[in-house]
């Protein structure tokens, strides 16, 4: 049992270990989502990880390495259960509009070089409906019956190298083509809140960087690269 994968694989990048280290737990006692929020780790029910990557990118690239967990988050899904995941934006993993993951990215980088990032990821597999929180739901919930976590383990591990590599090869329009066919926030009425701004309109596109470009009623169009995003219909 660790505190929290992310600062197990962050003190092990700052300490020079190599890209591909990855941190496993049962379950964590200070799991991390987004904005400080706490992670709720059942023992022997989720996948708890965290992944170090040092790609050469430059530091505000590191959103496309989002897309990318995301993706391969949906493409093993699919693989090992036949479920269909969606993406929300920028990290949450949905089925039928109830979380069932999230990824957390951290940045190690100087002004124009990356370090590091460690991609950490939650999900929920094995929790039976009355383990879960408020608007969560878990494969073993949609699918009934349990899934195997080591294969599902391995394929995001496959899914993740695939597209990683693909990535680092041809560029992040590939991750952002197949982002948009798991996305429900492309086309969607959103309201975004980041730190203290309020904004609201059409979530239009992606950007080359995975930023969000949202149409303001006013027709300004915003890129926003972080933020909570509640779709409105």
């Amino acid at each position: 049992t660790v505190s929290s994968t992310m600062d197990v694989a962050v003190e092990l990048g700052i300490k020079g270990a190599p890209e591909g280290t990855l941190v496993l737990t049962e379950t964590q006692t200070k799991g991390r989502g987004r904005l400080g929020r706490a992670w709720f780790s059942p023992k022997y029910k989720g996948i708890y990880l965290s992944l170090l990557l040092r790609p050469k990118i430059l530091p505000n690239q590191a959103a496309i390495l989002t897309l990318l967990s995301a993706v391969s988050i949906c493409e093993a899904t699919k693989e090992i259960t036949g479920l269909d995941a969606k993406i929300k934006w920028p990290n949450d993993i949905l089925m039928h509009n109830k979380k069932l993951g999230g990824i957390l990215t951290e940045l190690n980088a100087e002004t124009d070089a990356t370090r590091f990032v460690v991609i950490g990821i939650g999900l929920n597999v094995n929790n039976t409906k009355n383990a879960l929180v408020a608007g969560a739901t878990s494969l073993k919930e949609q699918k009934k019956e349990n899934i195997n976590r080591l294969e599902l383990l391995q394929e995001i591990l496959r899914k993740l190298e695939t597209n990683y590599l693909l990535f680092q090869k041809i560029g992040s329009q590939v991750i952002i083509d197949k982002w948009r066919n798991y996305n429900i926030t492309l086309g969607r009425r959103v309201k975004i809140v980041c730190q203290k701004e309020h904004l609201e309109g059409e979530a239009i596109d992606i950007d080359i960087d995975g930023g969000l470009l949202v149409r303001e009623d006013s027709g300004l169009v915003e890129k926003i690269m972080a933020g909570d995003v509640v779709h409105c219909r």
